[in-house]
């Protein structure tokens, strides 16, 4: 039989039940707020004052006692003495002369004499001896280019240039002392022409390669001029390596 209850009518069957169920929440919440309602078939009881019996006659009578004398108190009259007039002393108000200020002049104490002002610290400068310049220094800047001293092209990695006096003329016979991480090489002034008339030449390595060097004047095995750093690379481009020669120069500071 349910197979025959098409969709529509399921459908119209639903929205009455739910219509019902809603109406009847409705009606339940309006009975809690308001139980007096005309919607409620069992309200609460009413309560209806009552009126106390009364028994005839009015209020009721308690008993009766008889009455009770109660004596009474009958001042008696005496003479009483009429005030005597007293005659009252009125005291004389005395004047008393107000005490009479004589102002006093006041010496104001000259103020102390200053003190003697101790004698002001003099600052002595004392100046500061700045370093004994290096007898060389680095000159210019340091540049990185291609080999193009020598016919080894890009197996070859080394560092080269020239040194020159305070007044900037070549200076032969000065000795140069590179190295890195425990190796060193050294190159002397005016030996590579190539760089000049005061160029040297220190070979570092057979082909370029990651590393950090440095160069340093030397005179007798001790260094005479600030070390200079430099770092090389591993070069793979297409052009093969352009930065495996090192061109660095020093002068004499004085």
């Amino acid at each position: 039989m349910l197979s025959r209850i098409n969709e529509r009518t399921a459908r119209l069957a639903t929205m009455i039940i739910l219509v019902f169920t809603v109406l009847t929440c409705l009606c339940y919440l309006t009975i809690f707020i308001n139980p007096y309602m005309p919607l409620n078939p069992f309200p609460p009881p009413t309560n209806t004052p009552r009126e106390s019996p009364t028994p005839p006659g009015g209020a009721p009578a308690g008993p009766t006692f008889p009455p009770t004398w109660t004596p009474t108190h009958t001042a008696t009259p005496t003479d009483t003495p009429l005030p005597t007039d007293t005659p009252t002393v009125t005291p004389t108000r005395t004047h008393t002369p107000a005490p009479t200020f004589t102002p006093t002049a006041t010496r104001t104490p000259a103020p102390p004499p200053p003190s003697p002002r101790p004698p002001t610290a003099t600052r002595t400068h004392t100046p500061i001896p700045s370093p004994t310049p290096w007898p060389f220094e680095q000159e210019g800047y340091l540049y990185k280019v291609r080999n193009d001293k020598n016919a080894a092209g890009c197996n070859w990695l080394g560092v080269g240039g020239q040194v020159f006096d305070a007044r900037g003329i070549p200076l032969p016979g000065v000795t140069i002392r590179c190295g890195a991480g425990g190796w060193e090489g050294l190159g002397v002034s005016g030996t590579k022409s190539e760089y000049g008339l005061a160029g040297w030449e220190v070979y570092l390595y057979p082909e370029p390669i990651d590393r950090i060097w440095y160069c340093e004047v030397v005179q007798a095995g001790v260094a005479v001029s600030p070390r200079v750093q430099f770092a090389t690379t591993t070069q793979t481009s297409e052009q093969g390596c352009d930065q495996n020669l090192i061109l660095l120069d020093f002068r004499k500071t004085s």
